[in-house]
């Protein structure tokens, strides 16, 4: 389908939807601005869907775009901003960990151990595996 049918069928999902949201008006709960900020959310989300639709099917070689992709794709974006985090975590967590294993053969090498720098660097590598821990466990 050529880039101008696709427009339209957005436009027409847009429609749609802003179609609904004027029945439900007035909205006690939001101010104008609000709800203006909010129906424009909700339009940037369906163009980012549908964006994200078309990526997966591609992804998977498709011709068409199948429910699974749909589903992938929403779950796609609503999990993004956590998935930023996870990998934040696992980043945080693998430097701290790396950096432990360094010090622990670096000490081992020289043969300088003392109390404290066996207790720190034991704690910074706990805290680096429960990090990259929680990165797995995130997904």
């Amino acid at each position: 389908m050529p880039e101008t049918g696709h427009s339209h069928i957005l436009q027409q999902v847009i429609e749609t939807a802003g179609a609904h949201l004027a029945e439900v008006q007035p909205m006690p709960t939001f101010s104008p601005k609000a709800f203006e900020a909010f129906k424009s959310q909700i339009d940037s989300y369906i163009g980012a869907l549908f964006d994200e639709c078309l990526r997966e099917a591609k992804r998977h070689r498709s011709d068409s775009v199948s429910e699974a992709n749909v589903e992938r794709a929403s779950d796609y974006l609503v999990s993004h901003s956590s998935r930023k985090f996870s990998r934040f975590l696992g980043f945080i967590g693998g430097i701290l960990l790396g950096a432990a294993v360094s010090r622990l053969f670096s000490m081992t090498i020289t043969g300088t151990y003392s109390g404290a720098t066996i207790a720190l660097t034991g704690g910074v590598a706990i805290v680096g595996a429960l990090l990259t821990g929680l990165h797995f466990a995130m997904g």
